[in-house]
């Protein structure tokens, strides 16, 4: 069964995976290793995991996904609305298992992605 396992590298304060991987600077700006911007998930109690794994498995059933040639199981990319309107973006991590990160995204992104 998919689930949301989160990402530390995503993630600016504890959660329930530990500590963040992501840096926050005076700015406000997030970055991580090797890269030069991520975007900050906000999610880091378990009630949030719970309700995001419940997400993940509604994008599934509903079929908001993007399959890739050599994916396994589960696709790769998913997304979701939620009930105040935010959409996000699940990234699947482990395509056998069906582990997911994600985090926010903007209609134009969502578009860009799935069409």
């Amino acid at each position: 069964m998919a689930r949301y396992v989160g990402s530390a590298e995503h993630k600016e304060r504890r959660w329930w995976g530990g500590l963040p991987a992501a840096y926050v600077d005076e700015d406000g700006t997030a970055s991580r290793a090797g890269k030069l911007q991520t975007t900050i998930c906000p999610l880091t109690k378990d009630a949030d995991r719970d309700r995001a794994t419940a997400r993940v498995q509604a994008a599934l059933f509903a079929g908001q996904t993007r399959f890739y040639e050599g994916d396994k199981d589960f696709p790769k990319h998913i997304w979701y609305e939620d009930e105040i309107g935010q959409l996000w973006f699940g990234f699947c991590i482990n395509s056998v298992q069906g582990q997911y990160k994600g985090w926010p995204i903007e209609e134009d992104e969502r578009i860009a992605i799935f069409g």
